[in-house]
């Protein structure tokens, strides 16, 4: 059977009570798990736990996932996908514990009874599903939800956004803050297995994160987003999956216009960057930098920071200069591994404001450093102001 759709002019409209506006359904299940696909990423799919039931939940993962011939699994063959999807990852809700969701929770012991109920029927079509739970950072919420329904969720989510209106250096420290957030999250975690014998090894999805602008973001933003990403790489034990906030035209990677124009930000450019040199075991790193004082989080903050992994012969190394104005000279010592080749790229710009638009959509890029020098077991290069760079060594 060939692949087809529902038609589109057959999908129900529906007025959708969170964001307020009609909804017309015209990227519906089958989509998005081509695009999915296509880009070879995994499919994460949040059920509606607010004013949905479990039994919409378990139908929408027999539809996905049932190699049978019920009538949901009957529906997906129909639109002419005959194998399962498979989904892996499921979500049982959206921030729950905020009323501004449809269908609020009053508080976590209320959540965590009905993510049992979601995850019961949910779990009886498909055992092998993920589920993610809603959490936050309060700590009542969160042990509230681990003590009722620790042995059904395999990762309790985290949402945090920051105000892109901040000073510069109150806004590139903030990560430091977020990374100490999501450790409280997650010893609070270990403290409540611990306490109440959970089994499962229960991670935090942070599976919403971004700077809160109203604008196409620029540098700083992306010094931001690096500065995440370097945090979680440390945090990687504790953080099992992680979701940047949003991709297309709302608090976007990439922006685009009607007539098919399109431009990336310098956030997509960090990603881009992180992309082309990333290992798959982490290294420690230690930093030995000037700092600045933070009002924000009322602590030094170092201009410096880093982290690398590495994978077969190679090191990547992701070093950010969260100085606006200076370039520093950067000396990288290795301990047990001996450096033979080493190759520079950077985001920077001419200013932490710099962006790129419509009208100039390469005026940022990642661009290759020149001047860099391998002397025995160190590598000398100069970082450039408000820039990310990566190095890629080899031995």
């Amino acid at each position: 059977m060939g692949r087809w759709y529902r038609p589109r002019e057959k999908r129900p409209r529906r007025f959708d009570l969170a964001w307020k506006v009609e909804e017309p359904n015209e990227f519906g299940t089958d989509e998005f798990i081509e695009w999915c696909r296509l880009v070879n990423t995994e499919p994460f799919i949040v059920v509606n736990a607010g004013n949905g039931t479990p039994e919409e939940a378990a139908r929408w993962v027999e539809y996905c996932n049932s190699k049978g011939d019920t009538y949901y699994a009957q529906l997906r063959k129909k639109y002419g996908h005959s194998e399962p999807y498979n989904v892996r990852l499921w979500g049982i809700g959206n921030e729950l514990y905020g009323r501004w969701q449809v269908g609020f929770c009053i508080d976590g012991e209320e959540c965590a009874r009905r993510t049992i109920e979601f995850a019961n029927e949910m779990k009886r079509i498909d055992p092998e599903i993920e589920l993610v739970g809603v959490g936050c950072e309060d700590p009542e919420w969160n042990l509230d939800m681990l003590k009722v329904a620790g042995e059904y969720i395999d990762y309790l989510s985290v949402h945090i956004y920051i105000r892109g209106d901040k000073p510069y250096r109150e806004l590139v420290a903030s990560p430091t803050d977020i990374e100490d957030r999501l450790k409280g999250v997650f010893y609070l975690i270990k403290v409540a297995r611990r306490k109440w014998k959970i089994r499962k090894d229960i991670k935090i999805a942070f599976d919403e994160w971004n700077v809160w602008s109203s604008e196409a973001t620029c540098i700083k933003e992306a010094i931001f987003t690096a500065l995440v990403l370097n945090s979680l790489q440390r945090l990687c034990n504790a953080v099992a999956i992680a979701c940047f906030a949003q991709t297309v035209n709302v608090l976007p990677l990439i922006v685009t216009r009607d007539d098919g124009s399109m431009f990336v930000n310098p956030q997509y450019l960090v990603f881009k960057l992180y992309s082309q040199g990333i290992g798959n075991e982490v290294l420690k790193v230690t930093v030995d930098a000037p700092s600045y004082y933070s009002k924000e989080i009322a602590r030094p903050t170092c201009f410096i920071d880093a982290s690398a992994t590495m994978r077969e012969d190679a090191i990547y190394i992701h070093v950010i200069n969260r100085n606006e104005e200076e370039e520093a000279e950067c000396r990288i010592k290795f301990r047990g591994f001996m450096p033979v080749a080493a190759r520079h790229l950077y985001i920077s710009g001419r200013s932490i404001n710099d962006r790129n638009t419509f009208d100039e959509p390469n005026n940022v890029s990642i661009e290759e450093g020149k001047d860099i020098s391998i002397k025995g077991y160190e590598i000398i290069l100069k970082l450039p102001p408000h820039s990310v760079n990566l190095l890629s060594v080899r031995r």
